[in-house]
This record gives C-alpha cells, sequence and structure tokens, in this order.
C-alpha cells in the first residue's frame, strides 16, 4: 500500500497509435498507486502559434520567450511519461513543480539525435528521478546531463496482449510499423498464391479519428490473432535514427505476451535475452532474393504448429513484461530515493 499521493501528468495532445503504450503506462501507474490524472490545460496563446516552435525544432529556442502560464497540479509524487522529448510542454507553464514533492520523468525514445534537447531539459534540478527505456543510453545521458539516470524498460499492456488459440489466430501474417519494401511484397505474393491473410499498416497514424487508447487495442487484436508477426529492429529499419544504440521497443513484448510467433530479426542487444528471450525470434534475411524468401516462407508455414507451441511457451515463461511491473521497478527506486534523502 503506497499512502503518498501520485498524480500523473497527462498532456491531452498527444493522440495517435503510437500513443496507445504511453495510455497503457499511465493506466498501469494509476492501478499500482491509485495516481489522480492532471491534465495539462490549453496553453492560453493557442496551438496557432505554439506548434511552429516545437521542442527540438529549429524554432523551438524560441520558446523561452514565450509567457509561461500559471498551472500548480497538486501530490507528493509526479508521474510524466513521454515518448520523446519532443512531446515536453511544461517549460510552457510557471508553477507546475510547486507542489509536487518527488518528480519522475520517463522517457521511452532517448536517441542520440535527441541529445542536445534532453540536454537542455534534463541538465537542471527540476525532475529528482530520469529514466529511459534505452540500457545502452544510460551512460551518455549521465555524462551530458550530469544527473544519475535510470533504466526502466518498455513492456506490454497485460490487459490487451493475451495469447490466443491456435485457431483463433486467423490472421495468418501481419507487419505493424517498420519493414521491408521487398520482402513485404514477396510475403504478399506468397499469401496470395496459398490463401493465407496477410494484414499490415495501411494509415501513417497522422489524422486519427479515434484516441490513442482505442487505436492501440485495435492493434492488439490484431497482434493478437496473428499466427505469424514481423519485427525489425531500429539499426536495422532506421540506422540513422538509432545511431550507436540498439533500442529494444514495445512490440517485442508485445508480441511475446500475445503469443505471437515473431519472425525477422531481434536488436543486437545482449540485454535481449535477459528481458525477453533468447530464442524468441525465428530469424530470416529480409536481404535475400525472392527466391529464397519464398523458400524460406513456405519452410516456416509448414512448422507453423511447431513454431506457435514454442511462442506459447516462451509467453508463459515470462511473467514480468507488463506495465504493472514497470511500474513497481520504479517504485523500488522512488521509496530508495527518499531514504537516501533522510
Amino acid at each position: 500500500m503506497h499512502t503518498m499521493m501520485h498524480t500523473i501528468i497527462k498532456d491531452p495532445k498527444l493522440n495517435g497509435w503510437e500513443y496507445g503504450m504511453l495510455r497503457s503506462f499511465e493506466r498501469a501507474i494509476q492501478d499500482e498507486t491509485a495516481a489522480v490524472i492532471e491534465e495539462i490545460p490549453e496553453y492560453f496563446l493557442g496551438n496557432k502559434y505554439i506548434h511552429h516552435f516545437g521542442q527540438g525544432m529549429t524554432r523551438g529556442k524560441y520558446r523561452k520567450y514565450f509567457p509561461r502560464q500559471p498551472w500548480a497540479p497538486q501530490g507528493d509524487t509526479a508521474w510524466y511519461i513521454l515518448m520523446g522529448p519532443e512531446n515536453y510542454r511544461l517549460d510552457l507553464y510557471k508553477d507546475w513543480d510547486r507542489n509536487l514533492k518527488t518528480k519522475i520523468l520517463y522517457l521511452y525514445d532517448t536517441f542520440p539525435s535527441q541529445y542536445s534537447l534532453i540536454k537542455r531539459l534534463c541538465s537542471k534540478g527540476t525532475w529528482d528521478i530520469l529514466i529511459t527505456s534505452f540500457n545502452d543510453a544510460v551512460d551518455d545521458l549521465q555524462k551530458i546531463t550530469g544527473r544519475q539516470w535510470h533504466c526502466i524498460e518498455q513492456a506490454a499492456d497485460k490487459h490487451l496482449f493475451t495469447s490466443a488459440a491456435y485457431d483463433k489466430k486467423i490472421i495468418h501474417f501481419s507487419s505493424y510499423g517498420r519493414r521491408y519494401s521487398v520482402l513485404h511484397e514477396v510475403v504478399k505474393e506468397f499469401c496470395e498464391k496459398k490463401g493465407l491473410y496477410y494484414d499490415y499498416t495501411t494509415h501513417d497514424g497522422l489524422h486519427p479519428v479515434v484516441d490513442s487508447s482505442e487505436l492501440y487495442k485495435q492493434y492488439a487484436w490484431h497482434l493478437k490473432h496473428s499466427l505469424f508477426t514481423f519485427s525489425w529492429p531500429v539499426e536495422l529499419t532506421n540506422p540513422v535514427r538509432s545511431g550507436h544504440l540498439r533500442p529494444i521497443t514495445c512490440r517485442w513484448f508485445e508480441a511475446m505476451a500475445a503469443g505471437t510467433i515473431i519472425l525477422g530479426k531481434k536488436p543486437e542487444n545482449d540485454i535481449f535475452k535477459n528481458w525477453l528471450n533468447e530464442d524468441l525470434v525465428t530469424e530470416l534475411d529480409p536481404t535475400a532474393d525472392k527466391k529464397s524468401l519464398l523458400y524460406t516462407l513456405d519452410q516456416i508455414w509448414e512448422s507453423r504448429e511447431k513454431l506457435y507451441e514454442k511462442a506459447q511457451i516462451i509467453s508463459k515463461k515470462e511473467p514480468g513484461i507488463s506495465w504493472n511491473e514497470r511500474v513497481r521497478k520504479i517504485i523500488s527506486i522512488i521509496e530508495s530515493s527518499r531514504k537516501n534523502k533522510d
């Protein structure tokens, strides 16, 4: 039982498919702490002007000249969860931290291209606890900010990502997010010849007509009912963005929790086998020629029942991959931090 009053600083402007995992994290914080939600209010100059001066943009350096709007949320412990530092909006408000005793900032993405912005936002003593989901970025972040950073890995929503029975896996192959265009066309051809269904991302997510939680719930249903899903590490699909980092993102935890067979390549990160499972991914080379890829897909399809059973065993062996478990880890960090202060 945690008697401290917990507050989640929520930005209602963050909407779209990619923010569904953020909302799941916030719900897990509520589950574990009975936290209240404090929504960041509409900035009084409106989005008409400020969106031209976003964090990380060339004009972002002029944000410091914008008048700061008063806003003072209440709470002993405040959580601010962001996909990346570009989402940071608290610099537009004054007194937001006046009534908050312990302040936690969690960033999913801390890529090298974001380091300069992170340095500007996190070098001061505003935040008591700084957390990244990238284990191999911790040393970099500590050097550039002069502050201690923790790594708490990403996770899956335990309510949404559960395994479906073999005969309920009605989507034969799926691909959501990053993909290889040549392989994608080969998979389409393979499924058409076999009379199989291949489900894949068909929208950019920039203009959602429902909120991020609904989008995420639909994505989870599709992944849960996929027999196979393709997943690729950032360093292969976007090496410029990943730089020297080898991120382990939500998609791996989600697919494992869903008992879905993962095809692709796992990140070149030694921690992967500790957080997930060394045998989680059935690897294939997306740059192989078409004939080889068709042959590989055929072999994989013939082994589907055996691979399904393997995915189920792995899924059941790894219970600690939920956001609730991550929140409990952070609570331990909070408690340790308070003891050190005392």
